[in-house]
């Protein structure tokens, strides 16, 4: 697959979401962010990965199918 694709946007977005949230550690570190973590934050990073992969997928049926419709 071609980078650039939304696959890679989305990619880039997630790693660049878990370094700046690893940075507010410096300066948040008690038990509400440990609670923010917890309750946002943990499902997000497994759950985009998820949505990554789907987005690879549906965009290599896409190159696909406009391939065999040109």
């Amino acid at each position: 697959m071609e980078g650039g694709g939304n696959d890679a946007i989305m990619a880039k977005a997630l790693k660049d979401l878990q370094a700046q949230w690893e940075q507010t550690r410096t300066v948040w570190n008690d038990d509400a962010r440990n609670d923010f973590e917890r309750d946002y934050l943990a499902g997000l990073f497994p759950s985009m990965k998820t949505a990554t992969t789907a987005i690879q997928s549906i965009e290599e049926v896409l190159r696909r199918a406009r391939k065999e419709c040109s």
